[in-house]
């Protein structure tokens, strides 16, 4: 396990000079957090001004259909800003030139596949809601544990959705799932690095922007809580793109058993090795 740690970590490592090497690409993940942000500001706000937050609280249909709502608006907008990332990466990998606006334009060619898949995690991620609110602690477990196992079968989803030819649920869950399977100890390895690297970065962050609202006072905590707040951004969208960077590589492996980018140099068989 600690070998399948440490290699992990190797990936991380070479993922994060592939994003040295397109420091452009963290534009993608700061448009994601943008316009997320952004959407939500603009409901709430509708919300508050016509008083109908209350009321979405306290009926649970309007309840569940702003449950649906925010899943579907997260995933979506989250989706397609990796999906150009997953793009870019590929093209680096390739040793093709890339730039933020071909990932744009490789994700919009997909956006179909991307409002399925939305709209099937949105659908799931609502009714799970549901049994974690109708079921007490047996509903908590049972999503707890529903929610592990789709994260693992997903976790290549948004490569299969770029990379592969294919507008299929059926076939999007078995080529992510497939690609798991084949890579599981470094893919679980590499995004426990990536949170090794960047998490105690965002807590930094994090702590700069408590100590500045709780505690600080003028001029110097604007300054800290500005620097925790571009601290914390800053790790959030470093943390994506070094992640997605690592899946692209990853699932290419796994389905053309090529290496590329964080994957050359290293013996993949004793890496993805189950023993």
């Amino acid at each position: 396990m600690a070998g399948r740690f440490s290699r992990g970590l190797g990936v991380v490592d070479d993922s994060i000079d592939v994003f040295r090497d397109n420091p452009r690409l963290a534009l993608l993940p700061f448009l994601s957090l943008l316009a997320t942000g952004s959407a939500f500001l603009v409901v709430l706000g509708v919300g508050l001004r016509y008083g109908v937050v209350e009321s979405v609280l306290e009926n649970d249909i309007l309840r569940y259909a702003g449950v649906f709502a925010g899943i579907s608006i997260s995933s979506s907008v989250g989706t397609f800003f990796n999906a150009a990332i997953v793009h870019c990466a590929s093209q680096y990998f390739d040793g093709e030139s890339t730039s933020v606006r071909d990932g744009l334009a490789a994700a919009w060619r997909v956006r179909r596949t991307i409002a399925l898949w939305s709209v099937t995690a949105a659908t799931l991620g609502t009714v799970l809601y549901v049994i974690d609110e109708k079921f007490g602690v047996f509903g908590s477990a049972a999503r707890i544990m529903f929610d592990l196992g789709w994260a693992l079968l997903t976790f290549f989803i948004v490569p299969v959705i770029v990379l592969e030819e294919t507008a299929s649920l059926r076939s999007l869950l078995r080529e992510s799932g497939d690609a798991f399977r084949e890579t599981w100890g470094e893919s679980v390895s590499a995004s426990l690095g990536v949170s090794f690297v960047f998490l105690p970065v965002g807590v930094v962050g994090l702590v700069g922007l408590g100590w500045a609202y709780f505690f600080g006072s003028g001029a110097l905590a604007f300054l800290v809580g500005a620097a925790g707040f571009v601290v914390l951004v800053g790790s959030m969208v470093a943390a994506q793109v070094v992640g997605v960077v690592a899946r692209t590589a990853l699932y290419r492996y796994a389905a053309d058993g090529e290496r590329f980018g964080p994957c050359v140099g290293r013996d993949l068989e004793t890496v993805f090795s189950t023993e």
